[in-house]
C-alpha cells in the first residue's frame, strides 16, 4: 500500500498525485489519498483548497484515518520491526524541494509527504502523466470550445498572471513574489522575434488589471475571465492547447506548459520561482532543460 498526501491547489495535488501513481506502477501496489488537509477549517500559513482531482477520469481511493493512522502511529508490533530493521509501514517526509531518486527505491508500505514538484520524477513516465491528467474536453463548454479552435487555428501564445493571494495575503507575497510585468513584456519580445503573428492568450484571477497593463502591445490579445472557481480546470486546459507559454511563478501554469504537446512549443519560466534565494536554487529541479528562464 501507498499513501500520498494530497494538499495545495490543483497544480500541487496534480505533482503529488503523479508521483503516487508513478511509485503505484512501479511498486504494483494500491495507491489511496490522504485528502484530511481540506477538513481543516481555519485558515493557518497557507490559502484554504479544495480537493480539485476529480476532475480526471481516475477512479480515487481515499485513505481512512485507521489506514493512515498505520503509518503515523506505528503498532507495537511495527515498531519491533523497525527496531530490528524489518520492513515496516514508512513515512516519507520531502526533506527539501530538491529531486530525490532514491524515492523510487523506497519499500512499502509507504505514506508520502510533500510536494515532489521536479519534471525529473516524470522522466520515461510522460506518456503516463499524460494519461492520468486527461482533461474531460466533452465539459469545456461553447465558449471554450469558440476559444479553443481560435488558440488552434493561431500562434497562440498562453500567459498565466497569478495574482491573487500573490498579491492580497503579506506571507504569501513574501514567500512568492509575483512577476513584474517586465517579465511578460521580455518574454513577448523575444517570442515576437522568432514568431509571426501572435495570439496573446492570458489568463489572469485579476483580469482588470491584466489588461489595463497588456491591452495596448500591438499583438492580437484574448483575455480570458470566465473560468471561474469550479470552472478554473478549463484555463489549464485551454493554456496546454495553445502553441507556447508563458507561465508564472505558479504550478497552475507549469502544468498548463506540461501538457502541452506541441513538440516545437517555446515555454518561458521566471528566473526566481520563490524570493528565497535557498529555496530558489532548490526549484530548479522543477523546470525542464528545454524551458526558458528569464
Amino acid at each position: 500500500m501507498i499513501i500520498i498526501k494530497i494538499q495545495g491547489g490543483l497544480g500541487n495535488q496534480m505533482f503529488q498525485y503523479a508521483i503516487g501513481a508513478i511509485m503505484g506502477l512501479i511498486k504494483k501496489e494500491p495507491v489511496l489519498l490522504d485528502t484530511t488537509f481540506f477538513n481543516l477549517t481555519k485558515k493557518a500559513d497557507f490559502t484554504s483548497r479544495k480537493f480539485e482531482l476529480f476532475i480526471f477520469p481516475n477512479d480515487y481511493e481515499i485513505a481512512d484515518q485507521m489506514q493512515i493512522n498505520h503509518f503515523k502511529k506505528l503498532s507495537y508490533l511495527n515498531k519491533i520491526k523497525k527496531k530490528i530493521k524489518l520492513n515496516y509501514p514508512k513515512k516519507f517526509v520531502e526533506p527539501t524541494l530538491h529531486f530525490y531518486n532514491e524515492v523510487f527505491s523506497l519499500k512499502t508500505p509507504l505514506y508520502l509527504d510533500g510536494f515532489f514538484q521536479s519534471y525529473k520524477y516524470f522522466i520515461g513516465y510522460e506518456d503516463f502523466i499524460k494519461e492520468i491528467f486527461k482533461f474531460p474536453i466533452e465539459k469545456i463548454g461553447i465558449e471554450n470550445e469558440k476559444l479553443l479552435e481560435a488558440i488552434k487555428a493561431k500562434n497562440s501564445i498562453s500567459l498565466h498572471v497569478r495574482r491573487g493571494d500573490y498579491v492580497s495575503d503579506k506571507k504569501t507575497q513574501e514567500f512568492h513574489g509575483e512577476c513584474g510585468v517586465d517579465y511578460y513584456i521580455k518574454a513577448i519580445d523575444l517570442m515576437a522575434s522568432k514568431i509571426d503573428n501572435l495570439l496573446l492568450v492570458f489568463f489572469s484571477d485579476d483580469t482588470e488589471w491584466t489588461r489595463e497593463q497588456f491591452e495596448k502591445l500591438p499583438h492580437s490579445s484574448i483575455f480570458i475571465d470566465h473560468n471561474k472557481d469550479e470552472d478554473g480546470w478549463k484555463d489549464m486546459f485551454l493554456m496546454s492547447n495553445c502553441k507556447h507559454n508563458v507561465i508564472a511563478n505558479s504550478s497552475f501554469s507549469w502544468w498548463g506548459a506540461f501538457l502541452n504537446n506541441n513538440p516545437e512549443k517555446c515555454v518561458f519560466v521566471p528566473e526566481k520561482w520563490v524570493l528565497n534565494e535557498e529555496i530558489n536554487e532548490q526549484k530548479k529541479d522543477m523546470i525542464p532543460s528545454s524551458w526558458n528562464r528569464i
